[in-house]
């Protein structure tokens, strides 16, 4: 029987091959088409997955080191122009898998007492490294979803 750790994290470090894959299914002029005033592009969606992993990477390292860890909820709203993130798709998705992979590493290096410390976090009754990479899981899943949306749905379907 595979435990929790185990599932979580072989999910976890096969997310950047799952998402690249798809999207290279994605014709390149619709990476950039606006489909309302205020929905991102898929290219911005992208640059937002790959721009949030060292976030993500700092948030693993604090609940690790720090004896009392607290983490400050983040807001997509203040990062800078998301399509410019980025030189580049290929750029991003090298950024990606470089954290990804940096993460993974913390992550399975982690003792049980580490793993299972709890944090406190502005935004959520309950924090720790479980529940972080669930998040993180269920946030680059939900990208994905919106990349899909964006690129297959037709526009009298869209919302």
């Amino acid at each position: 029987m595979i435990t929790e750790r185990e599932a979580l994290f072989a999910t976890f470090s096969g997310i950047p091959d799952i998402l690249e894959a798809y999207f290279r299914n994605i014709q390149e002029e619709y990476l950039d088409r606006k489909r309302g005033e205020s929905v991102w592009t898929i290219k911005e969606h992208l640059y937002h997955l790959a721009g949030v992993q060292e976030l993500m990477y700092h948030r693993i390292l604090t609940i690790k080191t720090e004896e009392n860890p607290a983490i400050r909820p983040y807001f997509p709203v203040n990062e800078p122009n998301r399509a410019s993130l980025f030189p580049s798709v290929e750029a991003a998705f090298n950024h990606y898998r470089d954290w990804r992979r940096k993460q993974t590493e913390v992550l399975r290096g982690l003792t049980e007492m580490e793993f299972n410390k709890e944090a406190v976090h502005d935004e959520y009754i309950r924090y720790n490294i479980p529940i972080l990479v669930n998040h993180i899981i269920s946030h680059d899943y939900w990208h994905m979803y919106r990349i899909e949306e964006l690129w297959l749905t037709k526009d009298e379907y869209f919302s």
